[in-house]
């Protein structure tokens, strides 16, 4: 098994990363060291540029095709096997997200200096992948974050739930959305999401853990989602519509 991109020293993550460019598997937009990197959209299989591909998968902010910038090399190299997980296993072609890039700012002017600003955090929204003969979009805003259960009257947790929570699409009553036809178990889907950024990104602690036993979906984690036991405002409430994965502290590193 591989080490953990939360393990590797920014120095070591880079060299994996020059590998992988050497092998015409990545593309670096401009230049590249173990403080930061930025990736420019490049297909592997054709061999050519393309909009936003990362390692086989196109990745889309909002709708548009972006490859991220401004990443920590730990971080780069924790997406790139993640779009290689996601392209193998299920066939994905399109991730989405709600932020990547670093060298952000606040609504107020000032720099961002937290996870996201240095490049260190991913925040996933969803992907387009092939169930059956259609090719379908699968989204946390859709999919996961309004189902409603017995748990989860409405599609959301009861006031006062506190850090009483559960993954509800293992519920008995919960359906899984988006998939008529039956082929696709979107329960399974996020939990193997769940899973491999489990053993990438940060899950128990914010330390460089090579190896860590994974939490479950509901159990204290850095991990954020909307079953995320943190009731705080800047706990489930805020990540109702997206899975968060980090490298390192939440605030500044």
């Amino acid at each position: 098994m591989s080490e953990p991109a939360r393990a590797m020293s920014k120095d070591h993550a880079f060299a994996e990363l020059e590998r992988l460019a050497s092998e015409d598997l990545i593309l670096f937009d401009g230049p590249a060291s173990p403080a930061t990197v930025g990736f420019a959209g490049f297909d592997p299989h054709s061999g050519k540029r393309q909009p936003g591909n990362i390692a086989g998968v196109i990745i889309r902010d909002g709708n548009m095709p972006t490859a991220p910038k401004h990443l920590d090399p730990r971080n780069a190299l924790a997406l790139i096997r993640f779009c290689r997980f996601l392209a193998a296993n299920f066939g994905v072609t399109d991730m989405f997200t709600i932020g990547i890039g670093g060298s952000g700012t606040h609504s107020g002017g000032s720099p961002r200096i937290d996870c996201h600003g240095q490049g260190r955090a991913v925040d996933f929204a969803g992907v387009t992948m092939p169930v059956g003969d259609v090719s379908r979009t699968i989204t946390v805003a859709a999919h996961w974050s309004v189902v409603e259960t017995a748990v989860t009257p409405g599609g959301t947790w009861p006031r006062g739930t506190g850090a009483r929570v559960c993954y509800r699409l293992d519920e008995p009553d919960a359906s899984p959305l988006g998939d008529p036809d039956g082929d696709l178990f979107v329960a399974d889907f996020f939990r193997s999401v769940y899973d491999f950024g489990a053993s990438e990104w940060q899950d128990g602690s914010d330390s460089p853990d090579p190896a860590s036993a994974i939490s479950s979906i509901g159990a204290p984690s850095f991990i954020m989602h909307p079953d995320h036991p943190d009731a705080q405002p800047t706990g489930r409430a805020a990540h109702i519509d997206h899975i968060h994965f980090q490298i390192g502290r939440s605030g500044t590193e």
